[in-house]
């Protein structure tokens, strides 16, 4: 009888001056049990020597594949397109999103790829485990049950717990490279990718149990979003307009896909921005967030107009 032979999968790491932490989290990912990965890494313009590391690393591992050099792109989200639209997925069974400073368990990606065949799904995410350089340690819950819109208004959770079908890949990749899409200006690729998954109708589960640990630092895009802190921090990205503009990108993304009446109407109040249409947000709030101190949070900002 022949072995059954592991799944392939595309790990998709993209690295900036991540020099001090690409030991433990290749370390992690390289030794991944019941895969058989290639990491496929683009550093953007580092200084701290993160390049020549990498270089070493492929050079002692023929598993570890370093992306020529291109233009700076300038923020992590499009660095992580660029990996999605060069990277070869062809003769892979999956793929999957890496930071540069997290480090997994060991089974992490197995362990996901049996979730994704079990539920049928096109993607499987994950609660983390955040972690700070004082020992601390806290769950990050995303594992609330998923909602008919919370897709336009939050992600599934940090991308670098993805493990994704190449049908999905190729979808992402499909409208980032439209030239009739928002989707390339959208700035966070997590946020897009379960965005797309969701417009299409596909199934995606977020898993209860935490594959990886999540590091804390000055430098983390979005970081663990949780407590006061956070709350006071999602107030200050909505008054500034940031949220909203990135909650239009992806709902003009998802008309794309699927115009559904109540995602084109939506699509519509946000572009208002009129006293009436900021009312008419409100039946959005209740279907828009998993989480409840998520949903009085936004819910407030319709009713105080600093949405």
């Amino acid at each position: 009888m022949m072995a059954k032979k592991n799944p392939k999968v595309a790990v998709l790491m993209a690295t900036y001056n991540g020099k001090q932490y690409l030991s433990g989290q290749g370390d992690s990912i390289l030794q991944q049990v019941d895969v058989d990965l290639t990491l496929f890494v683009s550093d953007d313009h580092s200084t701290d020597g993160t390049l020549e590391y990498l270089k070493q690393l492929a050079e002692s591992d023929s598993r570890v594949v370093v992306l020529p050099k291109v233009a700076r792109r300038g923020s992590a989200g499009k660095n992580f397109y660029r990996l999605i639209c060069d990277v070869d997925i062809s003769s892979f069974d999956y793929i999957a999103f890496s930071d540069q400073d997290d480090i997994w368990n060991l089974d992490k990606l197995s362990r996901h790829i049996n979730l994704i065949q079990a539920e049928n799904a096109e993607c499987v995410s994950s609660n983390v485990m955040a972690f700070w350089s004082d020992g601390s340690q806290k769950l990050i819950c995303k594992s609330q049950p998923q909602r008919s819109h919370d897709f336009i208004f939050e992600a599934a959770g940090p991308g670098c717990s993805f493990i994704m079908t190449p049908w999905l890949v190729t979808k992402l990749r499909q409208e980032i490279q439209s030239l009739y899409s928002p989707a390339k200006n959208v700035v966070m690729h997590d946020w897009l990718t379960y965005a797309i998954c969701r417009a299409h109708k596909r199934r995606w589960v977020i898993d209860p149990i935490p594959s990886l640990m999540y590091r804390q630092h000055a430098n983390n895009m979005i970081g663990a979003n949780s407590g006061l802190k956070a709350i006071v921090n999602r107030f200050h990205k909505i008054n500034d307009g940031w949220y909203r503009d990135e909650v239009s990108k992806i709902c003009d993304v998802a008309v794309r896909i699927n115009p559904d009446p109540k995602l084109i109407k939506l699509s519509g109040l946000l572009k208002a921005r009129t006293f009436l249409s900021e009312l008419q947000l409100l039946p959005y709030v209740f279907e828009g967030r998993r989480k409840l101190i998520d949903r009085i949070v936004l819910g407030s900002t319709f009713l105080l107009f600093v949405f």
